[in-house]
């Protein structure tokens, strides 16, 4: 049988942040607790596939609708890590969360990198998933500018709920299309009454957030770890100029990352596309799990 998640609100650093927790009828004591962080403009919801197959192993897992994402609460300011970090340190104190594994997925790795970063003592391993490959303020020929330029979100409010699926399915996700992605997908983006759809994260946040990201040190960042690290990698052949371009450079920063960091275990997923925690969620959870092993 299935264990269903529980949803709720916690108050942390001024917001009212959405939660949801998967617990085993009978969770066991010796395992770390785990925090799933979702990426940019995603959700909570994202880790639905993954978590399910944790609680089953014993765990107590908690995603977080961080700032401005899925149901949490949207200020027109914050997108800094320093307060989004700020935002899940409270939020792990207030749901009681001890010495999690920090899990990350894209923006969510960074944000769990500066997380463990930030917090050596307290975090029990750190595991990024597809992200944290490399400082954005280090690619050759970008400025602030640029970068903000060529990473803003499409505008794609009031599309058809169905023009949008349709995009999903017709990627490498509809060959493993169920009811329960879909599901996950419509409540990522907001479905409005009309049957379109709109992103939850406002356009104006969206730009905060990659300003912060060209401003984040990430590989000083990794020179702070302390926990047992590991990166998780989807790779695909690729297919243009600009794909060939970006893996050189992903191979440059991963290569410069484990210099930095010498015990930190890079995982290589080969076919695998971007978003790991929906098409790989068994291989995922195996790796998360080998990574929050008993404590003794």
């Amino acid at each position: 049988m299935s264990i269903l998640p529980i949803d709720g609100f916690i108050p942390a650093n001024g917001l009212q942040l959405r939660y949801r927790r998967w617990s085993p009828e009978v969770p066991r004591g010796d395992l770390p607790p785990i925090l799933l962080l979702h990426g940019l403009a995603s959700a909570a919801r994202i880790w639905d596939l993954v978590a399910s197959q944790l609680v089953g192993r014993g765990y107590v897992i908690t995603a977080l609708d961080q700032r401005g994402h899925g149901e949490s609460d949207k200020p027109a300011t914050g997108y800094d890590f320093a307060t989004i970090i700020a935002d899940d340190t409270a939020a792990v104190q207030a749901l009681d969360i001890n010495r999690p594994v920090v899990v990350g997925h894209s923006w969510g790795a960074l944000v769990a990198l500066q997380y463990a970063a930030v917090h050596p003592d307290t975090t029990t391993a750190l595991i990024m998933v597809d992200g944290a490959t490399g400082q954005l303020s280090q690619r050759p020929g970008w400025s602030r500018e640029q970068a903000m330029k060529d990473l803003a979100p499409p505008r794609f409010t009031g599309t058809p709920r169905e023009t949008f699926l349709s995009f999903i399915r017709s990627g490498p996700l509809g060959q493993q299309w169920t009811p329960e992605l879909e599901d996950i997908m419509l409540h990522i983006v907001q479905l409005r009454d009309n049957d379109t759809i709109a992103p939850r994260l406002d356009f104006e946040n969206h730009l905060q957030v990659i300003s912060a990201m060209w401003d984040q040190p990430t590989f000083d960042l990794y020179r702070q770890v302390r926990c047992p690290a590991k990166l998780i990698v989807a790779e695909q052949q690729p297919t243009s100029e600009a794909q060939e371009t970006f893996m050189r450079m992903r191979l440059q920063g991963l290569a410069r990352i484990q210099e930095l960091l010498p015990s930190i275990r890079i995982v290589r997923m080969p076919d695998t596309i971007h978003d790991i925690p929906l098409q790989r969620p068994t291989e995922l959870a195996e790796e998360i799990a080998s990574y929050a092993p008993p404590r003794t």
